[in-house]
């Protein structure tokens, strides 16, 4: 008897309607492997059955399907079916994507896949935040699934003559991975403090459709410079977070560290913040 798509046909209609049909989808499974409604090992229905029963084009479940795939979400064994995955494990100890509701309540887990990794010469906005570096660049930018409630991307930016090894590491060490202990770890450079500036911006095409989101939407963009020890910045980060009830954290301290006694101030993503700073 093939397996029924109940958990993923409740969650995608329940999902937002602001999503396209594929990222509706896309949250629906996500979703349910999250809360345990479809373990590790579990089998999907075939993509023709998922799509009829969703209402769906074959393109669209295929596109969705293809996506987590690459994720690593879902696995396809040939001649077998589409499966659930190993289960994936959030990220531990973020300092930036600390989303939480607006009720209040535990921070949403959060997961990172990389969709892009490459040495950068040119100057930019980076530039000006580390300093001039005659390697150039290490960029590595990953899209940030929070909790399956929205989808964020970060661009981090290290200067190639310090971090360079990183463009070599296997991708599977940085995905749902904190890139703050990897430089700790491999390159004896703990994050110590932050800063950053917080602002609402104009989304352009390909922001948007980085965030799934019609182009010339309004979201919020966080400039982040990062230092270990010395004055001299180890990183910068640009991350972007579309609209959402969920509020994000601004404190930039470590996790649960002795930072200072006041309580973490939180704003609506998508809403003017003033400079968040962190503590010195």
């Amino acid at each position: 008897m093939p397996l029924q798509p109940s958990p993923i046909v409740a969650r995608f209609h329940a999902a937002s309607a602001y999503l396209t049909k594929h990222e509706r989808l896309r949250a629906a499974v996500v979703g349910a492997v999250e809360a345990g409604e479809l373990p590790a090992g579990t089998k999907l229905s075939g993509e023709r059955e998922l799509s009829e029963a969703l209402g769906l084009s074959l393109g669209t479940t295929q596109k969705a399907l293809g996506r987590l795939m690459a994720e690593g979400f879902l696995v396809r064994k040939q001649g077998h079916g589409t499966f659930v995955g190993s289960e994936r494990r959030a990220i531990a100890g973020t300092w930036h994507f600390r989303f939480v509701a607006p009720e209040g309540g535990p921070e949403l887990p959060v997961f990172a896949t990389i969709t892009e990794r490459r040495l950068v010469t040119e100057q930019g906005v980076w530039t000006n935040a580390l300093g001039p570096d005659p390697k150039g660049y290490v960029m590595v930018r990953r899209r940030i699934d929070v909790g399956g409630k929205l989808t964020c991307v970060s661009w981090l930016y290290l200067p190639a003559s310090r971090f360079g090894r990183l463009l070599r590491m296997a991708e599977r060490r940085l995905a749902d991975t904190n890139l703050k202990a990897v430089l700790e770890k491999e390159f004896a450079a703990p994050t110590l403090r932050s800063e950053g500036l917080a602002s609402v911006v104009a989304l352009d095409a390909e922001e948007a459709a980085a965030l799934d989101l019609p182009a010339h939407t309004t979201g919020l963009q966080v400039n982040i410079v990062s230092r270990s020890f010395g004055p001299a910045p180890i990183s910068f980060q640009r991350m972007l977070v579309p609209p959402t009830r969920y509020a994000l954290k601004l404190d930039f301290n470590p996790p649960g560290g002795a930072a200072g006694d006041a309580p973490a101030q939180t704003f609506p993503a998508g809403v003017p913040a003033e400079r968040a700073e962190g503590a010195r």
